[in-house]
């Protein structure tokens, strides 16, 4: 991984736990001055983009858990290895500088995530649900339990790329996928393919 993403290790620490092993990572990276993609910065009009595939960290969870035994065994240990290993997407990050307007990784959920970008940059995001990009294992699992549907959109811990953009550039076309648009207002809606809104208990995981 070091080798792969670039990554130098500069120092670390040892601490002792009567229980499994626990290990704390801080990760600090460089970007051009004044070239930060932040969570502020959306604009009304702009498009809501997110790369790779959604929901296969709670799935994988649930896989974890024991959940979800009906799907394929190969489904089950794809949807596991996504939730054990998350992939960078460091390349795409990179684009993303001078092209994108506001962005964050996916880690609290889907609708979660598009929640803070439309607080900080105080504007509203609509997010079509039937445009978010599945894994064949996902949309096995969504086709044989339509409830799952939440928990691909709010489960989080799938680390890929939320962007906003005012279009799609060459570079991204096969990386990411437009799933709704920036709008006037506050707050995050997720409508179905008929544009009625989706009601969700909860829209992803709680710091506080």
């Amino acid at each position: 991984d070091q080798k792969e993403f670039g990554i130098a290790l500069m120092g670390g620490d040892t601490v002792a736990t009567p229980g499994p092993t626990t290990l704390s990572v801080t990760a600090l990276g460089i970007v051009p001055q004044g070239k930060a993609v932040r969570r502020a910065g959306a604009q009304v009009g702009d498009k809501l983009f997110v790369s790779g595939t959604i929901g296969d960290g709670a799935l994988g969870l649930k896989v974890l858990r024991g959940e979800l035994l009906g799907l394929d065994r190969t489904m089950r240990e794809a949807l596991a290895d996504r939730y054990h290993v998350p992939r960078p997407r460091m390349q795409l990050g990179m684009s993303l500088v001078g092209g994108a307007h506001a962005g964050m990784d996916v880690s609290d959920g889907l609708v979660a995530d598009a929640g803070h970008i439309a607080e900080a940059s105080h504007c509203g995001i609509v997010i079509r649900a039937d445009r978010v990009p599945l894994s064949p294992a996902a949309e096995e699992a969504l086709a044989g339990h339509l409830d799952l549907l939440p928990t691909i959109l709010t489960g989080g811990d799938d680390y890929e790329l939320l962007f906003t953009a005012s279009a799609m550039r060459p570079e991204w076309a096969e990386q990411v996928t437009e799933i709704g648009e920036i709008v006037s207002g506050s707050g995050v809606r997720v409508l179905d393919r008929d544009g009625a809104e989706i009601a969700l208990a909860q829209r992803g995981f709680q710091h506080f």
